[in-house]
């Protein structure tokens, strides 16, 4: 992969001289004590997936130098922190949170942090979140897409939202599997990540922007995983029913694109190149961001979308640059 010759320099001590332009804000960690905790939860294989995949820092590193990767935003993937238990749920955040505030610690120019909170633990979530932004200084905050069955938007999720906005926070949903046992059979014994995360993703914002929770919030910095998942195609449709739904007024489709721009996305996964195509439709394109998911999704998988990225049509060069880094630097400025 050919990287250009504005692009930023490694800032490890050591190693070899890569450049390295792209700072990632879709990538994951897994602490032992999460790993053993979800194991022990019954999550071994999250979402039907084949296993839990290795991470440590060092593999980390070693991943980011080969698909030039400058930063790399951390935060936990489904099935999140709560596994049931409050208490035990709180312990456990605790303890990720502070994991991920020391890798940034010993590598601020390499990692950042999204804090997780304990939800729908409401009150143990503010706590945490005060904690989270206040001493450990994190990036942001991640939830998934519903919280034990509740979905963003759900008023019982206001307390959350009206910190996160007072705090102007970034918040990054990430998708998980639908809560409730008949649920299960809608993946049709494929992992979940394929095909119903995006439904999933796709939930959590049409919810938000039916109960009104975008225009509540409005200072929130939303990013939105996967390139808007299946936004950009049922948008249309959402709006042109809402009439026929029951809500107290349709939806304003001048309005609702004028959301959807205030949002970020970024382009986990493979949106090439049809999905991209779409999203450029209604997406502001100061708000795209890149994104790998590694180590869930491995890295061979990485740098072939890293290929597609540097390579599709779809983005001129400033665009292209843009997205993989500069854009990044107006939710993280201490990046700069």
């Amino acid at each position: 992969m050919t990287l250009p010759d504005d692009a930023v320099e490694d800032s490890r001590p050591a190693g070899a001289n890569v450049k390295m332009r792209r700072i990632d804000v879709h990538a994951h960690y897994l602490p032992d004590r999460y790993r053993k905790e979800a194991i022990e939860a019954g999550h071994s294989k999250p979402d039907g997936m084949p296993a839990l995949p290795d991470w440590s820092v060092s593999k980390a590193l070693d991943t980011m130098d080969r698909c030039g990767i400058a930063t790399a935003m951390l935060s936990i993937s489904s099935p999140g922190v709560h596994f049931g238990d409050d208490a035990k749920a709180r312990s456990l955040c605790r303890a990720v949170n502070e994991e991920g505030a020391q890798v940034v610690h010993d590598h601020p120019a390499r990692f950042g942090l999204f804090a997780s909170l304990p939800l729908p633990d409401i009150d143990g979530a503010l706590r945490e979140l005060e904690y989270a932004m206040d001493v450990l200084n994190a990036d942001g905050i991640v939830i998934e897409s519903n919280l034990h069955g509740i979905y963003p938007g759900d008023e019982r999720l206001d307390p959350i939202f009206a910190e996160l906005n007072r705090r102007k926070a970034v918040l990054f949903i990430h998708p998980t599997s639908p809560n409730c046992p008949c649920c299960h059979s809608l993946t049709m014994g494929y992992p979940a990540p394929m095909i119903e995360f995006m439904f999933e993703t796709s939930r959590a914002v049409t919810n938000m922007i039916l109960k009104g929770t975008l225009d509540k919030f409005p200072n929130i910095r939303l990013i939105i995983p996967h390139a808007g998942a299946t936004m950009p195609l049922l948008i249309d449709r959402i709006i042109e029913a809402s009439p026929v739904i029951g809500l107290p007024e349709p939806l304003d489709s001048e309005h609702v694109f004028g959301l959807l721009r205030k949002l970020h996305f970024d382009l986990a996964g493979f949106p090439v190149p049809r999905q991209l195509e779409l999203l450029l439709q209604i997406a502001d394109p100061a708000r795209l961001l890149y994104g790998s998911d590694w180590p869930f999704t491995p890295e061979a998988a990485v740098l072939k979308l890293a290929e597609t990225l540097d390579n599709t049509p779809l983005l001129k060069p400033a665009l292209r640059q843009r997205i993989l880094h500069d854009n990044a630097l107006a939710l993280f400025p201490r990046l700069s």
